[in-house]
C-alpha cells in the first residue's frame, strides 16, 4: 500500500501513473468539485469529499453523509488523470453511453493506492424471481390496494416483470432488480411505459422500479420522469456453516 499526505497535483499524477497503479484501488481525500454531462447534467460545487477509483474503471464520489455516492461512473469507464493550473483533475468517460464526469481537486489531503486481494464471492440468498414472487403473494409490499394481474407481460421492448392495477384501477408496471440498479434500469422502465401507451387507450399509467437498494442518482432520475420506486429486502437465508460464521463474528 502506498499512502502520501498532501501531495501536489504533479506528485499525485506521478503516483496514479506509477508502477502497478493500473491494478490498484485509488482513494483521494480532499477538496474537489464535480461536473457530469450525459443523459442529464449536474454540478457539485467545492467541498471536502472521498473519491474512489477502482481497477475496473468505476469512479465513486462520496460526501460526509449517506451510504450512496453523490455521483459515480460505472465499471468500464476510462479514468484519465491530469495536473492542470495547480489542480489535479480526474476525467471519467464512457464513450458508448456518451457520459463524462470531471472531478477537480484544488487540495488533496491524502492519496492512497492499494492492490486488493479479494477472491471471495458474495452469497445471495434470494434471486430476482424470489422478489417477484414475494410481490405477487403480497402486492402491499409496494402499496396498499395494489393488485398483480400478470407476470412477464410482453412488450416490444421486452417482458415487464409485473403488471397490475392500483386501488384506483390505474395500470401499474413493475420492474424488479435483485441488486442495485443503474440508470439503464430507468430507461428500460421508460421503454415499457412507452410501449404500453402506444398500444393502450389509457393515457395514465404508473411505473415502479423495485430493488433492495436504489442509488440516489437513480431515484432522482425516476422522479424526473414521473416514475416511482420501492426498496424491498427479503430476509436472507444462510447455510448452517455461514450461520456459525456470522454468530462467531457477532460474538467477537
Amino acid at each position: 500500500m502506498l499512502t502520501e499526505s498532501s501531495p501536489s497535483p504533479q506528485r499525485a499524477l506521478e503516483l496514479v501513473y506509477g508502477p502497478g497503479s493500473g491494478r490498484a484501488m485509488i482513494m483521494l481525500l480532499g477538496e474537489c468539485s464535480v461536473s457530469y454531462q450525459g443523459r442529464a447534467k449536474s454540478y457539485l460545487d467545492w467541498g471536502e469529499r472521498l473519491v474512489i477509483v477502482k481497477k475496473d474503471g468505476a469512479v465513486l464520489v462520496h460526501q460526509a453523509a449517506s451510504r450512496e455516492p453523490v455521483n459515480w461512473q460505472p465499471p468500464g469507464s476510462r479514468p484519465i488523470y491530469q495536473a492542470l493550473d495547480g489542480t489535479f483533475v480526474i476525467r471519467a468517460e464512457r464513450t458508448k453511453a456518451r457520459e463524462y464526469m470531471k472531478i477537480e481537486f484544488r487540495r488533496i489531503d491524502l492519496l492512497t493506492l492499494k492492490v486488493l486481494s479479494d477472491k471471495a464471492e458474495l452469497q445471495l440468498a434470494g434471486m430476482e424471481e424470489d422478489l417477484v414472487n414475494a410481490i405477487v403473494e403480497n402486492p402491499s409490499l409496494i402499496e396498499d390496494g395494489m393488485r398483480i394481474a400478470e407476470k412477464e407481460r410482453r412488450t416490444e421492448s421486452g417482458s415487464v416483470d409485473l403488471f397490475g392495477r392500483d386501488r384506483a384501477n390505474t395500470p401499474v408496471i413493475v420492474e424488479v432488480k435483485r441488486g442495485s440498479p443503474g440508470i439503464s434500469a430507468v430507461y428500460q422502465l421508460e421503454a415499457y411505459v412507452t410501449d404500453f401507451r402506444r398500444k393502450n387507450c389509457e393515457a395514465k399509467i404508473r411505473a415502479f422500479l423495485v430493488a433492495p437498494r436504489i442509488p440516489l442518482m437513480v431515484k432522482n432520475m425516476l422522479r424526473e420522469k414521473g416514475f416511482e420506486h420501492c426498496e424491498i429486502t427479503l430476509r436472507p437465508e444462510f447455510s448452517d456453516d455461514n450461520q456459525s460464521k456470522l454468530a462467531e463474528w457477532v460474538s467477537t
